[in-house]
């Protein structure tokens, strides 16, 4: 039987990983913290009022075999130093406990966007943050403060596939843009509101994941204290037609330059602000495989356009969610029925 912390409890992920974890019947008890005591709804599950970095957090992580530290969306305020400094003392608290596997929510973001990135984007690929989006920054140092908390050595020494020492082991999650029935996360919001304005002819592919399976990739790595980098996405990406379709308004097509004046221009007047950093990610590719997690039997319940239509209530003036839903399947059902025909076709002219 297994027990179970988890940071960042009462936010839209973290209630979904308590929910979900509390439903296992090989997880005893679940640890949920957060700034204000998070509903509890299990008898599996203790809930406490905490503050990450400014509260010991060792009496409470003293029975756990497993801390997941779901670090908060305040670090798209960008304060890298302290988003690394506050992981610190939470993983020094999680040692001193005998908490030896941490899970760490951090994002595909890490990896930066630019034009030749690989589609998909694998974790073989070192992180390299492009532009100045602090979000990413952000996710990044926490990353490498658990890589330097599970080689017990300073900075600068790396994890390798997580599995430490023998006695500290960790996993690190890179989930894709994330939303939901009840909302968006930073991230989908802010790619948005950077998408209402763009160069000509840039339609990168995207992905979106719904938070019910980010929560079931969290509590697989919790439950299973699986090590190393994964990935977190739906199967493929949508292409630039389709991702049309379902947004269902019209971007405004500007010259790369004047594009560039008119978000500098918005971003002055306040009008749909839009963060430093974020144009690169909605510019270039980041699409990532979920094939590493796959392998360890994770089944995304959502596809990347169902999670997008979920997620993102649609203009009053543009189609029904439904009916954007109807189309993106409709598009890729055609897609395969077209290369179904090309295919027997191909083989008739063969056999003749």
């Amino acid at each position: 039987m297994s027990s179970i912390a988890v940071t960042g409890a009462g936010d839209a992920v973290g209630r979904r990983l308590v929910r979900q974890l509390a439903a296992d019947a090989a997880v005893e008890r679940v640890i949920a913290i957060d700034r204000r005591r998070p509903p509890s709804g299990s008898t599996k599950v203790e809930s406490h009022a905490a503050v990450v970095g400014r509260d010991d957090l060792s009496e409470l992580l003293e029975t756990c075999d497993t801390l997941v530290h779901l670090a908060p969306e305040a670090s798209r305020g960008g304060d890298a130093d302290l988003v690394a400094a506050t992981s610190e003392v939470l993983f020094e608290q999680a040692a001193t406990a005998g908490c030896r596997h941490i899970v760490l929510l951090s994002s595909a973001t890490v990896y930066g966007a630019r034009a030749d990135n690989p589609i998909p984007i694998t974790e073989s690929e070192p992180p390299a943050v492009t532009g100045e989006l602090s979000f990413a920054v952000a996710k990044l140092a926490a990353e490498r403060v658990l890589e330097d908390w599970v080689a017990g050595a300073g900075a600068g020494a790396g994890a390798g596939d997580g599995s430490g020492d023998g006695e500290r082991s960790i996993a690190i999650m890179r989930p894709t843009i994330t939303l939901s029935e009840h909302g968006a996360g930073w991230v989908a919001k802010a790619v948005r509101s950077a998408s209402v304005v763009r160069p000509d002819q840039i339609d990168p592919p995207v992905q979106f994941l719904h938070r019910d399976d980010l929560a079931s990739a969290l509590s697989l790595a919790a439950r299973r204290q699986l090590t190393g980098y994964y990935n977190v996405a739906p199967d493929s990406w949508i292409g630039a037609s389709v991702f049309r379709e379902l947004r269902g308004d019209l971007p405004v097509r500007l010259p790369g330059k004047v594009a560039d004046r008119a978000r500098w221009a918005t971003r002055r007047a306040g009008v749909r602000p839009v963060p430093d950093g974020i144009d690169d990610y909605v510019a270039h590719p980041w699409v990532i495989a979920n094939d590493r997690l796959r392998a360890q039997g994770w089944i995304p319940a959502f596809s990347n356009e169902e999670a997008f239509v979920l997620g993102t209530p649609a203009p009053p003036w543009s189609i029904s969610p439904q009916r954007r839903q109807e189309v993106a399947l409709g598009v890729a059902s055609a897609a395969v029925a077209g290369a179904t025909a090309a295919a027997v076709g191909l083989a008739k002219r063969v056999t003749r």
